[in-house]
C-alpha cells in the first residue's frame, strides 16, 4: 500500500514538474530515509546541508552517466569508456579538480565507491591556495583521495583520475616537475599504506561524477564531506 501511495505521488508530481526536478525530489526522499536509519540504528546524525549535497551529487552523477550512455549508444562508443565498479574487496577512488584561474580557486572532489558501485564517501572542497597549473591541482586531488581512503581504513584501492600526467608521475613513468614535486612525493609515500593499490588514468566520461562535483565545489560557499 505504501509503495502504491508513493508511486501515485511520483506520477502526480510528473504531471506538473519537469522530470529532472522529480528525480531530485525522489533522491532527497531516499537520502532522508537513509539518514533516518543512520540516526536510529547507528546514532549518527547528518546535517541538512550534507543531506542535500549528497542528493545533488547522486542525481547529478546519475544524470551525467545516463547522458553519456545515450551519447555512447548514438555514437557507437565502446562500453569500456564507461565507469565500472572495482573488483570485490576493492574500493575505487575517483578524483578531479576544477580550477578557476582568475579567482585563484580550486575545487577538489573525491568520490569513493565499493564493488557494487555504491558511494561510501565523498568530499567537496573549495581551496583558496593558488596552484601552479591544472596538473598541480589534480595531484592535490589524488593526494586528498588517498588521505580519505587511509582515514576510512581502506586497504585495496584503485585511484582514478583523468590527468595522465599525474598518473605517469605517481607511477614513476616520468620524472616530477618542480611545481608538483612535493604533492607527487606525498602520493608515493601514501602508496606504501595500501595493499594493493593502483593509480590509473580514465577518460573524462568515466570520471564524470568527480568532475561534476569538483565544478560544483567552485560554486559552493562551503565544503561538504560525508561517509557511510
Amino acid at each position: 500500500m505504501v509503495r502504491e501511495d508513493i508511486l501515485s505521488l511520483i506520477l502526480s508530481l510528473l504531471r506538473w514538474m519537469p522530470k529532472r526536478e522529480v528525480e531530485f525530489v525522489v533522491t532527497v526522499w531516499k537520502e532522508i530515509w537513509h539518514a533516518r536509519n543512520k540516526f536510529i540504528f547507528e546514532g549518527r546524525k547528518l546535517s541538512p546541508v550534507t543531506l542535500i549535497a549528497k542528493a545533488k551529487a547522486t542525481i547529478e552523477a546519475y544524470q551525467r552517466v545516463h547522458e553519456t550512455e545515450q551519447i555512447n549508444r548514438r555514437d557507437g562508443v565502446s562500453k569500456q569508456k564507461q565507469w565500472c565498479p572495482p573488483p570485490i574487496g576493492y574500493y575505487k577512488v575517483n578524483v578531479d579538480a576544477a580550477v578557476q584561474a582568475g579567482a585563484q580557486l580550486t575545487g577538489i572532489r573525491v568520490v569513493i565507491r565499493n564493488s557494487q558501485g555504491q558511494v561510501v564517501a565523498t568530499e567537496a572542497v573549495k581551496n583558496t591556495k593558488p596552484q601552479e597549473n591544472v596538473s598541480a591541482a589534480e595531484a592535490e586531488a589524488v593526494k586528498r583521495g588517498m588521505e580519505m581512503a587511509i582515514e576510512a581504513g581502506l586497504l585495496a584501492v584503485i585511484i582514478e583520475t583523468d590527468c595522465m600526467e599525474v598518473v605517469n608521475l605517481a607511477n614513476n613513468i616520468t620524472s616530477s616537475r618542480k611545481e608538483i614535486l612535493w604533492a607527487i612525493s606525498d602520493i608515493q609515500s601514501y602508496m606504501e599504506k595500501f595493499q594493493p593499490i593502483t593509480i590509473q588514468h580514465v577518460s573524462r566520461c568515466c570520471n564524470s561524477c568527480a568532475q561534476s562535483l569538483a565544478e560544483r565545489a567552485l560554486r559552493s560557499s562551503e565544503s561538504v564531506t560525508w561517509k557511510d
